[in-house]
């Protein structure tokens, strides 16, 4: 978010700069403002998360997750931590045939760009729900929840 929010900044700056011509039609200083804004917002928030996440009251970050994807993996299969129930277990194994199966709803042959929406939909929330579960184990290993099942 600090990232995002300071690159939105510096194009807000150079949009109040440099731009001269309509965008979208809306008006230069319009665009300018409405990127120096959303700017602010994303970096205020990076900071906020950033402070909470060092004194430990906010939710891990990615990295934290991924590095506890093997761990979460290890500790299901010692049983230490309970697994997903298996109608969602089901639910992501068939999600991710679909993805790899050359059978769609909308194919890719008579529309190639929208036809990829539903693979890259459903593999976004694939990947929302293993970052929810990764998030969930972080929180047990902290001590800051219980395991649910």
């Amino acid at each position: 978010m600090l990232v995002l929010g300071a690159g939105l900044l510096v194009l807000g700056g150079l949009a109040f700069w440099r731009l001269s011509s309509s965008v979208l039609w809306l008006e230069p200083t319009t665009v300018a403002i409405l990127l120096t804004v959303l700017g602010g917002l994303f970096l205020v928030a990076g900071i906020v998360r950033a402070v909470r996440r060092r004194k430990g009251l906010g939710s891990p970050s990615t990295v934290q997750r991924a590095r506890a994807l093997p761990r979460m993996l290890r500790a299901m299969r010692d049983r230490r931590y309970p697994a997903p129930p298996w109608s969602k277990r089901l639910f992501w194994i068939a999600g991710i045939i679909y993805i790899i199966s050359p059978i769609d709803l909308l194919p890719e042959v008579f529309l190639p760009f929208i036809g990829l929406t539903d693979d890259v939909g459903l593999g976004a929330f694939l990947l929302a729900q293993l970052r929810a579960e990764t998030g969930r184990f972080v929180e047990v290993e902290r001590g800051n929840s219980t395991p649910k099942k």
